[in-house]
């Protein structure tokens, strides 16, 4: 099929049937009423409640089940924000209207309704203009619809498109757990470039050091690089001071060039769906499987910050442990459990190790020889070639108490009580996968396969 077979059949994929349109909306309009009821019997004043995100700007995808609700307000609510009050008055409208709802945590506390199968945010927010400096994180989104609503004119479908594409690849979401494009990001992407199509073949020649796009004409691009720091930088319209890609990683950058050059060379319909086939691999890495429980009432943010600091010390100490680290991946389901993965060369290291000394002329040599010429723990010591050497016993050969005691070591606040309940499982043949259930196989799977869905 040529490209504009495949994009024909894709916008049907993309695009919401009426009768999904007509519940989201009408949920979303509901909501809004119950709230307006519920704030002004309160006491509020001067307040608006809005539809906002991808809803308000019709970009939203088939099943997506997220509808975001802000609740604009004076500058002088910023403390009521700040401490809750205005969180505990919406939890109470939701209790008298008979609505699920869960406190969640940004950088100030908001609450999830749960309505009609659709979980609804509802985010109280300070009403700025544009330009303004926001007194908390939510304030710019209002502004960010307006300047969206204000350009995107018809071209909501090819936001669609490239919203699909990047969930395909598995770099949507700016999010820490996937570091990619966000939506406002796609669609000052789609205002840019004009169209689905023209923003993949721009994409597919971004370079790898940096990607610059100002539409405000705030500043050069030297500028630009030397004041964000970014491998992607993209002016917010709304706030010049801003990088709308801050949240982009160099891998998702160099993911999003390789993927738009293969749809570009073996355009398929593929792109544009949630799942993909992967088939089970031939042959397996040595691997260690890390089974965490989900930690409870904590921010997904917030776990992940710790899960990448975590996998990221343990790939550089490993390796000082002689270890080789091979290839590693994090995932949850961000409800009930992590899996952490590491495959190396080998999962047990002999247990003697030859261990480098100074130069024979150093100063240090004569405290080398000190500490080990009585041990009866040692080889040695000896010379090769101009140092001194020993042969002397591993601190760790297997490489689950290297990972035990490195974990123990480290400071991690919300994952500590999880990893102490951590399991630890060894993969050394195919046949150690059917040790897990169908949806960690898969993810494990997919892992151990290495190869991106889209190259087969």
């Amino acid at each position: 099929m040529n490209i504009e077979g495949v994009l024909s059949e894709a916008v049907r994929i993309v695009t919401p049937s009426p009768e999904e349109r007509d519940r989201v909306i009408n949920t979303a309009n509901e909501v809004v009423r119950l709230l307006i009821n519920g704030l002004s019997k309160r006491g509020y004043r001067d307040f608006d409640v809005t539809i906002q995100g991808s809803v308000a700007k019709d970009t939203w995808l088939p099943g997506d089940r997220d509808i975001d609700i802000f609740i604009i307000l004076p500058k002088d609510y910023i403390n009521r924000i700040k401490d809750g009050s205005i969180t505990n008055d919406l939890i109470n409208i939701a209790i008298e209207n008979n609505i699920n709802w869960n406190i969640k945590y940004a950088q100030h506390p908001y609450i999830q309704l749960l309505m009609n199968d659709f979980e609804i945010d509802v985010v109280p927010c300070i009403r700025i203009n544009p330009g303004e400096k926001p007194l908390t994180a939510a304030d710019r989104t209002p502004l960010h619809t307006e300047f969206i609503n204000s350009r995107l004119g018809q071209r909501t479908t090819d936001v669609r498109l490239l919203k699909a594409f990047f969930k395909s690849v598995g770099i949507y979401g700016a999010e820490i757990k996937v570091q990619g494009f966000s939506g406002y990001v796609s669609e000052l992407l789609i205002i840019y470039y004009g169209s689905f199509l023209n923003t993949i073949k721009a994409i597919s020649n971004w370079s790898l050091k940096h990607v610059f796009i100002d539409m405000t004409g705030t500043y050069n691009e030297k500028d630009a690089i030397r004041r964000f720091k970014s491998p992607v930088i993209i002016i917010d319209p709304v706030d010049p001071s801003r990088n709308a890609a801050a949240s982009i990683s160099r891998e998702v950058l160099a993911t999003a060039i390789a993927a738009s050059r293969e749809f570009l060379r073996n355009p398929r319909i593929d792109f544009f769906m949630k799942a993909h086939r992967v088939t089970r691999p031939a042959w397996v890495l040595p691997t260690v499987i890390m089974r965490v429980p989900y930690p409870g009432n904590t921010s997904p943010d917030i776990v992940w910050g710790e899960i990448k600091k975590l996998m990221s010390s343990l790939n550089k100490n490993l390796r000082k442990l002689e270890f080789q680290v091979i290839r590693s991946m994090a995932w949850s389901d961000d409800k009930s459990t992590i899996l952490l993965m590491i495959s190396l060369s080998e999962l047990e290291l002999p247990p003697y190790e030859l261990h480098e000394g100074p130069p024979v002329n150093s100063n240090a040599a004569e405290e080398f020889i000190r500490k080990y010429v009585n041990d009866p723990g040692v080889i040695g010591p000896f010379i090769r070639g101009s140092r001194w050497f020993v042969v002397r016993k591993r601190r760790f050969s297997d490489v689950i108490d290297a990972i035990k005691h490195l974990v123990s070591a480290m400071s991690l606040k919300h994952l500590r009580s999880s990893l102490n309940d951590a399991q630890y499982i060894k993969i050394k043949s195919i046949n150690d996968l059917n040790n897990f259930e169908q949806t960690e196989r898969v993810v494990i799977e997919e892992f151990l396969r290495s190869r991106p869905w889209w190259l087969d």
